[in-house]
């Protein structure tokens, strides 16, 4: 259910403290508001504008850090909010001013992404993670111009992705993860809509499978950064939200592609299943629940290639193979899901068998 999904992001936006929250977000977006204004009425030289908001930032950044120890809560909002228009500045130096050659620029998105992560990792702080994450998502929204490249903004988004994934490595911070995984599929999501054509296949297929293969690895540390008597947790709206997003999408790049979808559901299964394989035998039982559902995904996609890309005869011949093998592994361990999914393949295959059979006159 959605609210399942959005309850940890909720609790976040909704606990602690509210008001400086708010106070914080209003900064962010007014700050960019007015950089965009300024642009617009040539009120000041650009250089001047980006070093204001930039020294701003940094300020947030210092006066947050200072108060760490006496206000937590309140110095470790004004880190987040810090690295935030941070995020906002540089983005729009590289993006929509030019003010920094693109080696430079990428150089200092590194440098903040690795401070980001750092910072909350040292000093414990989740509220800080998402704070600045959110930050970094919202600059291309609020320094949108008409143009500009969906390969950079990919490559921008990639990094805020190291980031969440490196802090992964050493925290089970949901809150982040979910942030990430909805900023980062929904923003390319809207992008996909308005402005992809057959054309940009090549630039935009990498970054997905980019962005795909990083969120498997989050939910697979996320489950065992858990405490021992929780290892091996599933984060469901992860697990099982992103085969289904990034699936979708994939279906929209290749969908002009006469083997497209059969591939790429092919792949999907192998990956999960490889990756099931790996987990069972680096984990076993601490990681059975997660292996199991790779497992479950891997077997639904493979089962979904064959009727994409072969006729109906084969399809109903393959069906009714591997339904008939699902039912004997089912019996052999004792497994009614893996008994009742070859059961729904077997009655897939009689109904693509009664299809496609034509009865004497």
């Amino acid at each position: 259910p959605l609210f399942t999904f959005a309850a940890p992001l909720l609790r976040f936006f909704t606990g602690g403290n509210p008001v400086l929250k708010i106070g914080l977000v209003v900064l962010f977006f007014g700050v960019a508001f007015l950089l965009k204004y300024a642009a617009q009425q040539n009120m000041l030289p650009i250089e001047l504008r980006m070093t204001g908001a930039a020294l701003g930032g940094l300020a947030l950044l210092l006066i947050g850090w200072r108060l760490r120890r006496t206000h937590t809560a309140y110095g470790l909002s004004l880190e987040g909010g810090g690295i935030g228009i941070l995020y906002l500045v540089v983005f729009a130096a590289a993006k929509v001013y030019h003010l920094l050659p693109m080696p430079l620029a990428l150089a200092v998105m590194i440098g903040l992404v690795a401070l980001s992560g750092l910072l909350a990792v040292l000093q414990e702080s989740k509220g800080l993670a998402v704070s600045g994450s959110i930050g970094g998502f919202l600059a291309p929204i609020l320094m949108s111009t008409d143009g500009g490249s969906h390969v950079l903004l990919f490559s921008y988004y990639g990094l805020l992705n190291c980031g969440i994934l490196g802090i992964a490595w050493f925290k089970a911070w949901r809150e982040l993860n979910l942030v990430g995984f909805v900023s980062t599929f929904g923003l390319v999501t809207l992008w996909g809509a308005s402005a992809y054509t057959p054309a940009h296949f090549a630039t935009t297929e990498p970054f997905l499978i980019l962005f795909f293969v990083m969120y498997c690895l989050i939910s697979v540390l996320f489950a065992l950064r858990q405490p021992l008597r929780l290892q091996g947790f599933v984060d469901g709206p992860l697990v099982f939200g992103l085969p289904i997003v990034a699936s979708s999408l994939q279906a929209y790049l290749v969908h002009n592609f006469r083997y497209g979808l059969a591939c790429s559901a092919l792949v999907l299964g192998l990956w999960y299943i490889g990756l099931a394989r790996l987990l069972w035998n680096r984990f076993s039982d601490a990681m059975r629940l997660l292996t199991e559902a790779f497992l479950a995904l891997g077997v639904v996609f493979a089962s979904l290639a064959i009727p994409l890309g072969l006729d109906p005869h084969w399809t109903t011949a393959a069906w009714a193979l591997e339904g008939a093998a699902m039912i004997w592994v089912g019996v052999r361990q004792n497994r009614p899901a893996a008994r009742l999914f070859g059961l729904v393949l077997q009655a897939g295959a009689a109904l693509f068998f009664l299809d496609q059979a034509s009865l004497p006159p």
